[in-house]
């Protein structure tokens, strides 16, 4: 197994890797703007490339389609390869619903793997027929972050917020995140200064989860920061 392109790859699609139960509290299920963004990748001090970010109805009412595309460089491109995701999820009642997901690794079947999610089931199956069981409000890696933009909409005014939890599904593992509003700040990228909620992850002391999120943008994030134990600190920044 490779564990530096499984590493990106959950880096570059999930994104902010998480989502979770507090989602129930958005309940208006206004469509979601479409997306085009660009982010550059920076991992331990090296610009690493770029990942092409999208968001565009679905044939359904209130689904989705989200994917990123990566555009390593260099070595980056030689270690990791060029690692792909896409997410299909609907919006019901204000709660991110996945329906499948897909990564695909670049000359790399082994890393690569399809869910399939039955809510009335509570399971996920994967591309080999194997299923598990979930938990009702459990997401893919990477429709995660739609669940994200519901809930700072929801509380981005509030006095006090609320902690966040959230549960995250991947290949082999549910993943439980903490996060909370840790306050505001102003972030200059290369597509503008924008003034940002700024949130941290705080169920785990070595893993570091930063996300800045701009209203502007319609709370998608403008700079990410992740961190996991002594691997290099990984950064995304919007470009355009």
């Amino acid at each position: 197994m490779n564990t530096k392109k499984t590493l990106l790859a959950g880096l570059l699609a999930a994104m902010i890797g998480m989502a979770g139960s507090v989602q129930a509290a958005a309940v208006v299920d206004a469509p979601l703007p479409a997306l085009n963004l660009v982010y550059s990748v920076n991992y331990g001090g090296i610009g690493a490339g770029e990942a092409d970010v999208s968001l565009k109805p679905d044939a359904k009412a209130g689904c989705y389609i989200y994917e990123t595309k990566t555009r390593p460089v260099g070595f980056i491109k030689m270690l990791f390869g060029s690692p792909n995701q896409v997410s299909r999820f609907c919006v019901e009642g204000g709660v991110v619903r996945s329906q499948r997901f897909e990564s695909v690794l670049e000359k790399d079947e082994e890393q690569s793997y399809v869910l399939d999610f039955d809510y009335a089931k509570r399971q996920v199956i994967d591309e080999n027929g194997v299923v598990r069981e979930i938990p009702s409000e459990a997401v893919d890696s990477f429709a995660l972050q739609q669940a994200v933009r519901l809930w700072v909409a929801k509380h981005a005014a509030d006095a006090t917020p609320p902690i966040a939890e959230f549960t995250m599904v991947d290949r082999k593992n549910l993943t439980h995140y903490q996060l909370k509003l840790a306050g505001r700040e102003t972030i200059k990228t290369p597509a503008g200064n924008f003034d940002t909620i700024r949130l941290e992850r705080i169920d785990n002391p070595d893993k570091i989860g930063r996300f800045w999120l701009a209203a502007e943008r319609d709370w998608m994030p403008v700079k990410i920061q992740t961190k996991s134990g002594n691997k290099p600190t990984a950064v995304l920044t919007l470009k355009r």
